[in-house]
């Protein structure tokens, strides 16, 4: 009995033993969803839910159109991925949006199933006859994920988001007129279908929005990644200008309209607290000094990042960087101003240039910038009657000594950098080294007159004035371009972005962004160039370097004025009144004749001079700067007190004592004090004309007489030393270089250029030359050089 009991008491004793190591199992409650301790309900490795995308946005679909919802993610209920090996896929309207099951591809209507004749199903889209809105799911192990709206509507033709009605300004977003409230290009944007209907907006589904030119404007898409609550078509303004903004639905891509940041109203210049006017700012070489710029848009809101293009009109000299850094490198004075120009700041498309202010220049105020002391000058010289230039080196002693080029040059334009001289003929264009003062190449492709060295000095302009071809020659490449012309005179803006080219017949421009345009020159004048005094092709003696039209860029640069019976002025802001727009339009007729002209560098004046009568021009000008002027039909100059912007005075002065038969120069000083006109005459006595402008508007200057050293007739051809001290001169009679003190107006030394004079061989063009017959300086270039 006793061993009966203890056998039931053992028994009983390890039931629960046996049902917790039977219940366990192995299992570990942590493999499930629920932590209760309790090993049971939803694992951690099993389907929890399913994520279908575009969520946000949904698919745009046109009739018949075929789309693809994104592949499913599965997910367990702690968040984490979940292999699923195949999905099914819904839709809630078979006959508006079907889906494939095993794939999930989309139609706008209805798939082929259970096709004949061997026909793949699913591979055939019938169209709905309605439009409207389905959802499509995924599953997955009795697991469905969320729903995408499928928009279902006809063909899209075209989109529009409406018309800005104003600017927004920088790093603001476009908002509801009138109030502070972001405003999406949601709220204006219309789709339209076939034959202009509007297509209901519930049936339309998400647009994409993007900006042609993203430096504009920034646009917020709504996408799977956004915020919980993403706003579509929010527009947030970053640099001046316009743009076409593409709307992209259903795979149509539309220009729905155009987006506009607020341009700068007004650029304003400071180097150390001062516009450097009337007294300029001293910039030494020893300290580098930075522009401040005060850029207000049209609303007053502030402007930062602009890209302007800083230009110096003696960049040899004072340098100015693209982030306006003021570098002082030798003494000088010069006249430093900002652009805003279209193409790399406030672009604008073509078609709507102005609209708003956008696609227009904006210029600054001109800085007028000193360097002091004194500096050396390297110098050459050079004839259309001799295949001989002679550098000249002031800090070096002894006679100048003559070198030989291959051909009789018609030109001679040194680049800013002070590293080439261009020369040009009819055989060849011939550059050589300025350093070495050696011929360093030979092209025979670009023929012709050199006319120009862009800014950068990259480019060479060269006019085949005989078969009429301009060129535009790469150096450093060698290659060019081309285009029909006859010219006599070029001119670059100072950033380099225009060309101005002028000729008997035509005024031409070449803008980088724009290309080409031809305007047509009637202006006349009394020394227009003739077809032989053009043609130096053979060596003819009735070429002639120094005949008209001229042409010189104001400062700041709103355009050129051109010589004539009339001085001619073209503006920098364009038409936009008319289509296409017109660009450089005239800007005034000014009743004085010119022969030649210069803009002096403080921008107050355009000075011109004639020959027949003998007398100088003096066009006092209050240049216009800051924006274009909202009638958007271009820059306007008027006679007047000089109390308004665009006002012009004319006052005209006798050069006495001279006979010229033609004008050859009007060359003004660095720092716009003095000017000297130089001319060529049947008989002359030495007489070099001085034009000091006065400093009060509309006033006239003064003009007085420097005698030369005897033996000199008449003053040909001239040019300033770059510290403003000296004034070289060559002179017809002694064929000789005088130097002009411009503290004293006095001739105080002269050099031999020893220039032979030479004739080309018709039949190998080679140049024979006579030793004991000297010729004129005609070209002369010079660049300033240290004295230590």
């Amino acid at each position: 009995m006793q061993r009966f009991f203890a056998l039931i008491a053992l028994f009983v004793l390890s039931i629960p033993v046996g049902i917790s190591i039977a219940g366990c199992g192995g299992t570990n409650p942590n493999n499930y969803c629920i932590k209760n301790g309790h090993g049971y309900g939803e694992k951690v490795t099993d389907l929890d839910h399913i994520n279908l995308g575009p969520a946000s946005t949904g698919i745009s679909l046109s009739y018949g159109q075929t789309g693809q919802v994104n592949q499913p993610t599965g997910f367990n209920c702690n968040g984490g991925t979940v292999s699923v090996a195949h999905y099914v896929y819904g839709t809630t309207n078979l006959n508006l949006a079907d889906i494939n099951p095993s794939t999930g591809a989309i139609c706008a209507g209805t798939w082929n199933r259970h096709s004949a004749s061997g026909i793949p199903d699913f591979t055939i889209c019938t169209p709905p006859t309605q439009p409207g809105v389905a959802q499509v799911t995924a599953s997955a192990s009795a697991v469905t994920s969320n729903p995408i709206s499928i928009y279902i509507h006809p063909a899209v033709t075209a989109i529009t988001i409406g018309s800005q009605t104003a600017c927004v300004s920088q790093n603001q977003t476009l908002n509801y007129p009138g109030t502070t409230t972001p405003m999406p290009l949601t709220v204006n944007t219309q789709v339209f279908g076939p034959d202009g209907v509007t297509i209901p907006s519930q049936y339309v589904g998400t647009v994409t929005y993007n900006p042609v030119n993203s430096s504009i404007v920034t646009i917020n898409n709504t996408t799977d990644t956004t915020s919980t609550n993403p706003v579509n078509g929010l527009a947030t303004a970053l640099q001046p200008g316009s743009t076409v903004i593409n709307a992209v639905l259903a795979g149509t891509t539309s220009a729905a309209g155009y987006f506009f940041t607020c341009p700068p109203a007004s650029i304003g210049l400071t180097l150390n607290g001062s516009t450097g006017m009337p007294t300029p700012v001293t910039v030494t070489a020893s300290s580098p000094q930075n522009l401040l710029a005060n850029i207000p848009d049209t609303t007053g809101t502030g402007i930062s990042g602009l890209s302007l293009d800083y230009t110096s009109t003696q960049p040899k000299q004072i340098s100015v960087s693209s982030s306006g850094t003021v570098t002082a490198t030798f003494p000088t004075t010069t006249t430093i101003t900002a652009i805003c120009q279209p193409g790399t700041c406030n672009p604008a498309p073509v078609n709507i240039i102005g609209q708003l202010g956008t696609g227009l220049p904006v210029t600054s105020n001109p800085v007028i910038v000193n360097s002091p002391g004194r500096s050396s000058s390297k110098l050459w010289l050079a004839s259309s009657q001799s295949s001989y230039f002679t550098p000249l080196d002031l800090t070096a002693t002894g006679a100048p000594t003559p070198i030989k080029l291959p051909y009789i040059p018609n030109s001679m334009v040194l680049d800013q950098n002070g590293t080439n001289l261009y020369f040009g003929s009819y055989h060849e264009l011939m550059v050589v080294s300025a350093g070495t003062n050696t011929l360093s190449k030979e092209d025979t492709n670009v023929p012709g007159v050199v006319l120009a060295v862009s800014p950068d000095s990259a480019t060479a302009v060269i006019n085949d004035q005989v078969n009429q071809i301009i060129y535009l020659y790469n150096g450093s490449k060698g290659s060019f371009t081309s285009v029909g012309g006859l010219a006599t005179r070029a001119q670059y803006s100072p950033d380099g972005k225009n060309l101005y080219i002028i000729g008997p017949n035509n005024f031409y421009v070449y803008n980088a962004a724009t290309g080409w345009s031809t305007y047509t020159n009637s202006n006349g004048g009394t020394n227009v160039c003739t077809t032989a005094q053009l043609n130096n092709n053979n060596n003819t003696t009735t070429f002639d370097p120094f005949c008209s039209p001229d042409i010189t860029v104001a400062i700041p640069s709103i355009g050129p004025f051109i010589t004539g019976s009339n001085t001619t002025a073209n503006g920098f802001c364009p038409n936009t009144t008319v289509s296409p727009p017109v660009y450089y339009p005239l800007a005034a007729t000014i009743a004085t004749a010119s022969d030649h002209v210069t803009a002096t560098n403080d921008g107050n004046h355009i000075l011109g001079a004639t020959a027949n009568p003998a007398q100088i021009a003096d066009i006092s000008v209050k240049i216009p700067i800051g924006s274009c002027p909202s009638s958007n039909q271009g820059i306007k100059l008027q006679q007047g007190s000089g109390t308004n912007p665009g006002d012009y005075s004319i006052n005209t002065s006798a050069l006495s004592s001279i006979t010229p038969t033609e004008i050859n120069q009007v060359v003004s000083s660095p720092t716009a004090a003095i000017a000297f006109v130089t001319y060529s005459a049947a008989s002359a006595t030495g007489l070099l004309p001085a034009y000091t402008p006065s400093t009060t508007y509309g006033t006239a200057g003064t003009v007085s007489n420097v005698q030369l050293s005897t033996g000199a007739q008449a003053p040909l051809s001239g040019a300033f030393s770059p510290d403003d001290s000296t004034f070289f001169v060559g002179t017809s009679g002694d064929n000789l270089l005088h130097f002009i003190d411009i503290q004293s107006l006095t001739d105080t030394q002269t050099v031999n250029p020893k220039l032979p004079k030479c004739v080309q061989q018709p039949a190998n063009g080679a140049p024979v030359c006579d030793p004991s017959t000297a010729v004129p300086v005609q070209f002369i270039a010079v660049q300033p050089r240290t004295t230590t």
